[in-house]
């Protein structure tokens, strides 16, 4: 099966992570690097439209995702990965606590606030409205 995690490590050239290897770079650089291209994956992930079933697979993604890139380097332990797992966890927010969860985020983009907003609203007019209404008075619309 091919996984979508491994789809987006593959956009990033052998060539490229053939210079990350640490025997190569300075550890400094390596980590500086890795840092950057684990940082680039998970703004890949978090762009990603989000369905029922795409929530769970999501979590089973980024799991994957962990997985492949440990077995790639040796940068422990894998910088900021609550960046998607957070992200991941505001699926499950009632409105309520979803107005206030966007209001503590900084790491996040306005498009993939705004893909969260559409999922969490799909079934609901009036809260997709009064949420998209939160986020321009906070200046976060698109």
């Amino acid at each position: 099966m091919q996984w979508p995690v491994d789809l987006v490590l593959s956009d990033y050239d052998s060539s490229v992570l053939c210079v990350c290897y640490p025997q190569i770079l300075p550890p400094e650089i390596y980590n500086i690097l890795w840092d950057q291209i684990l940082r680039a994956c998970y703004h890949t992930l978090l762009d990603g439209k989000c369905t029922n079933e795409g929530r769970a697979l999501m979590q089973l993604d980024f799991r994957h995702f962990q997985v492949k890139v440990e077995s790639l380097t040796r940068l422990r332990p894998l910088p900021d990965p609550h960046i998607v797992e957070t992200y991941i966890k505001a699926y499950y927010l009632p409105e309520n606590s979803l107005e206030k969860w966007i209001q503590e985020q900084t790491e996040y983009t306005p498009r993939q606030m705004m893909n969260l907003l559409q999922y969490v609203s799909q079934g609901s007019k009036k809260i997709r409205l009064n949420l998209t209404s939160f986020m321009e008075d906070l200046d976060l619309n698109l």
